[in-house]
């Protein structure tokens, strides 16, 4: 097996992971027991440190992370909670089925390593998701006894923001993975970490008024502009005009909750780019110090 195909294979194990969370993120948004979200949270938080580590032997082997996600692989379940366990069993036991696999036909060294912990996550992920589901099985864990009649309206508007926080979460992971600057890298992942946190409660919203979450397929090939400057000039706009979207919800809204949780999110979206207008300004300080550097010589 050559580089290429080594990178090729990786980038397959990114979408596996990126499929696993988007799966379990269903289950989370849409399970109303704590005693299981924070099992289901706990173990999605670690399949997002196995896609990290994948992207980055990408990088490391010089090839382009593509954040993508298999579409065949995501199965959510339900109704009941039991269905929805059960189908993240079967997500572990098809990654450690293809890792395994994959362990037998990889030649680099440091590529086998991270498999072999990785199938051991998922080894552990497998089991806890079968106790869990045993004990929803076993009426251990509460299940709600009747449906919620949820606003059309409102869902459509959480579910809009939704999609939304997910593509910020992708574009800014992208960057992440490629950009050569040390402090916009930092930045990029701040700030997909708060648009993960922003999901999360979006979802949760969307579970707790009886809907159905929507993290549809979207565009996860963002081209990177010409330089850094331009990137970074196209996020404060797009903070800009995503913190006035929420801006105006907050005002149509009737729901006090899901108002509190729109503010909320406006502030932290209002920081962001804040946070960029300040490294912006700092990086075109620097850069202008140089040339009058090179213009002294």
């Amino acid at each position: 097996m050559d580089k290429r195909e080594t990178i090729n294979l990786l980038l397959y194990d990114v979408a596996l992971e990126h499929s696993a969370i988007v799966q379990y993120l269903y289950h989370i948004f849409l399970i109303t027991d704590g005693n299981i979200t924070s099992e289901i949270e706990s173990i999605a938080r670690q399949e997002m440190r196995h896609l990290k580590w994948f992207a980055q032997k990408v990088v490391q082997l010089g090839g382009q992370v593509v954040l993508d996600r298999l579409e065949d692989m995501i199965n959510v379940g339900g109704p009941d909670w039991a269905d929805m366990l059960a189908k993240d069993v079967w997500a572990e036991e098809e990654a450690i089925r293809i890792y395994s696999q994959q362990l037998e036909i990889v030649k680099e060294d440091s590529v086998k390593r991270l498999l072999e912990r990785v199938i051991k996550d998922e080894q552990d992920h497998k089991i806890e998701f079968t106790e869990l589901m045993e004990k929803v099985k076993e009426g251990l864990l509460c299940v709600p006894l009747e449906e919620q009649r949820p606003d059309p309206k409102t869902l459509e508007v959480l579910n809009r923001f939704l999609r939304e926080e997910y593509q910020t979460v992708i574009n800014y992971l992208y960057q992440f993975f490629h950009a050569k600057n040390c402090d916009y890298k930092d930045i990029m992942l701040d700030l997909a970490i708060e648009s993960m946190v922003h999901m999360g409660k979006l979802g949760e919203k969307v579970g707790e008024l009886g809907g159905m979450p929507d993290i549809s397929r979207l565009d996860f090939s963002p081209k990177p502009l010409k330089s850094l400057q331009e990137q970074v000039k196209a996020e404060i706009l797009y903070e800009q005009e995503t913190g006035g979207e929420y801006e105006r919800e907050v005002g149509a809204v009737q729901d006090q909750g899901i108002r509190r949780l729109f503010s909320f999110i406006e502030h932290q979206e209002e920081y962001h780019k804040q946070k960029l207008l300040e490294f912006f300004k700092l990086m075109n300080r620097l850069t202008v110090g140089d040339l009058r550097k090179e213009g002294q010589e």
